[in-house]
């Protein structure tokens, strides 16, 4: 599967009501030794910021979980961290200098109807037409399937 067409599995996933993280990370299950459902429980936590709290965006926390799984171990435990961080530092520079910034709460600074609280606003036309997180997802995992090849 190409980049693209992970980035289109991934903004499908998103339409389906997954969250940005679990869109993200979805997408990439068949790279992984976790079933789709197993992948999609794990990455669950990190939508909306990280649990809502609008910290670091879950499509983005979403590709270190994957690039875990995807970098081979080598068994040398501080080489594999190095090699892991970098990847991930390299993601984490490439969503900065596609969106801006990699805070859900910037990413949705513009978007009147974000509250706050704990309860996923429901999924209708306006959530889709007033905020960049489609867009995002896509992006993001078009990014990770580049970043990992």
């Amino acid at each position: 599967m190409n980049a693209e067409e992970r980035g289109e599995l991934a903004a499908q996933y998103f339409l389906k009501g997954y969250n940005c993280a679990q869109s993200v990370a979805m997408a990439f299950a068949d790279l992984t030794p976790l079933s789709e459902d197993e992948i999609r429980r794990a990455s669950h936590a990190f939508g909306g910021g990280f649990g809502r709290t609008r910290g670091m965006c879950g499509a983005l926390a979403s590709c270190g979980l994957i690039l875990g799984f995807l970098l081979p171990e080598t068994g040398d435990i501080q080489a594999d961290k190095t090699e892991l961080y970098s990847r991930v530092q390299e993601i984490y520079r490439l969503f900065e200098n596609t969106f801006g910034t990699t805070k859900c709460e910037k990413l949705l600074e513009n978007v009147q109807s974000v509250k706050g609280g704990f309860a996923p606003q429901p999924r209708d036309e306006e959530y889709y037409a007033t905020r960049p997180c489609l867009k995002i997802v896509r992006k993001t995992a078009e990014l990770l399937s580049l970043s990992a090849e």
